[in-house]
């Protein structure tokens, strides 16, 4: 079993993701951040989550894109924004294919959204700070990959679950 703890668009509040990091470090085995942190990439938090550059980020020492295993699953972190998540996720669906991944984890929109399409689950943990769409609660999320199997809880900021955001997906 993996457990991934993912965040995004967090701008500027640093509390709740030092708060993520001390509540969670013992428990997943990824921390990762879609970018819009709006800090510096010399920050010591990246020490422990793992981040890519948004939008509102403008150090540029900052990846476009993160790639990393989890398991016998490839995993790409983006922001969205150079990828028109606005729209659908189709340019997520491009990338996803050229890095071979099965999972894909996405910020920008600051909408808290899991979907399956082709094969590829694309995951948007929402925004820790500045929630967007008809949720106006702040939201992060972690996946648990079991052999076949992705699990995506939602939280919000006060750590409650928020079940009805919650789904379970077949991985290929």
């Amino acid at each position: 079993m993996i457990k991934i703890l993912a965040v995004s668009d967090s701008h500027g509040k640093k509390d709740i993701l030092n708060e993520l990091i001390l509540r969670y470090s013992n428990q997943v085995d990824h921390f990762i951040h879609c970018g819009d942190s709006e800090l510096n990439s010399t920050d010591l938090i990246w020490g422990v989550m793992s981040t890519v550059m948004g939008n509102c980020d403008y150090d540029y020492q900052m990846n476009d894109e993160y790639r990393f295993q989890a398991g016998d699953k490839n995993v790409l972190v983006v922001h969205g924004h150079r990828h028109s998540v606005r729209g659908s996720v189709a340019g997520l669906k491009v990338a996803a294919q050229q890095a071979n991944a099965s999972l894909v984890f996405y910020g920008h929109t600051h909408i808290a959204k899991a979907e399956q399409g082709d094969g590829i689950l694309f995951i948007n943990p929402g925004s820790i700070s500045q929630p967007r769409g008809t949720l106006t609660e702040k939201t992060y999320c972690i996946v648990t990959l079991n052999d076949q199997t992705a699990i995506v809880t939602y939280y919000n900021d006060h750590h409650q679950e928020m079940v009805d955001l919650n789904k379970q997906f077949q991985l290929l």
